[in-house]
């Protein structure tokens, strides 16, 4: 592919998670410092500078009852659309429930990712359960939804649903968005992107999906590190400390030193051993494109989304 502009990194703020109906907020002290996690339980990954230090207060978003618990609390709240367990929290009133309530018309069971292909949950759901859903995520396309709501500890997707909430996207999750051709540059083909990538390039395609679907501010220059063209972008990840492996997952970047070397965003992951990728400047000259593909062609880039 094409050489990544090599200018002078552009400051590159992260979007904004999707915004949820607007929910009444509480000031709530803190009584011992605690560090968040992006989902509300415990298994959830924490989330890098998100500690509460003892003794401030803060403006809790929501509620929502996490799978596990802390002592005797099973109470998280959100704050800042990251989601801390209640115990390290002054009792407060008034605070609304997180989510969006829904029902589950049949048993169905729940997944650990937004993929049928994750490992299932059997008898999660049981059927005319009334849930709260938390939030949104995009994964497998299913009878032509990507759309999976986070309940209870797991994953649904959205036709197990009866009704479907309008929430924030989950962090650390791609948001919904569908494969096709949104790119705000299509049919350029010169000048330099804000990502400071060339127009038209798989590299900013690539950097656009990372802006748009993840909460991730993704430069040319992300992490102190020159990523440049296509080829160079695993040596790029490494050096940058992000994870490069085998393991395709949806929202990672495939990438192949092959010919000139080329990144894609991968779309969907199957059970057969075949990936779905979004591209540019590939099958189609400086256009858009999807392929099935076996997933050994690429190596994936996993990126920490915010």
């Amino acid at each position: 592919m094409i050489a990544a502009a090599n200018l002078v990194a552009l400051v590159v703020v992260g979007l904004a998670v999707s915004a949820a109906p607007a929910q009444a907020a509480a000031t709530v002290r803190v009584n011992s410092q605690i560090t968040a996690h992006n989902l509300p339980y415990l298994n959830s990954p924490y989330i890098e500078g998100s500690v509460l230090t003892a003794g401030r207060s803060v403006s809790v978003e929501c509620y929502i009852r996490g799978r596990e618990y802390v002592g005797n609390s099973i109470f998280w709240y959100r704050i800042s659309t990251r989601y801390y367990p209640a115990y390290a929290f002054a009792v407060a009133t008034g605070i609304p429930q997180c989510g969006g309530p829904t029902n589950v018309p049949l048993a169905a069971n729940g997944y650990s990712s937004p993929s049928f292909d994750a490992p299932a949950a059997s008898g999660w759901f049981t059927s005319n359960e009334n849930v709260q859903a938390v939030c949104v995520a995009a994964g497998q396309t299913v009878n032509g939804s990507d759309l999976w709501y986070f309940v209870k500890g797991y994953f649904l997707h959205a036709s197990r649903l009866r009704t479907r909430p309008d929430l924030y996207t989950c962090r650390g999750f791609s948001k919904p968005g569908g494969v096709r051709n949104d790119y705000p540059y299509s049919g350029q083909t010169s000048g330099v992107d804000p990502w400071n990538f060339y127009k038209g390039q798989c590299t900013s395609f690539v950097a656009w999906r990372l802006n748009d679907r993840t909460n991730i501010a993704f430069h040319n220059y992300y992490r102190g590190v020159h990523w440049g063209n296509a080829y160079n972008w695993d040596n790029a990840a490494r050096s940058a400390g992000i994870t490069v492996n085998s393991t395709p997952r949806v929202g990672s970047v495939a990438q192949t030193d092959s010919g000139s070397g080329h990144v894609a965003w991968v779309a969907a992951v199957h059970s057969d051993g075949t990936v779905t990728v979004e591209e540019y400047n590939y099958s189609n000259p400086e256009a858009y494109g999807t392929r099935r593909v076996s997933s050994g062609r690429f190596v994936y880039l996993h990126l920490p989304q915010g």
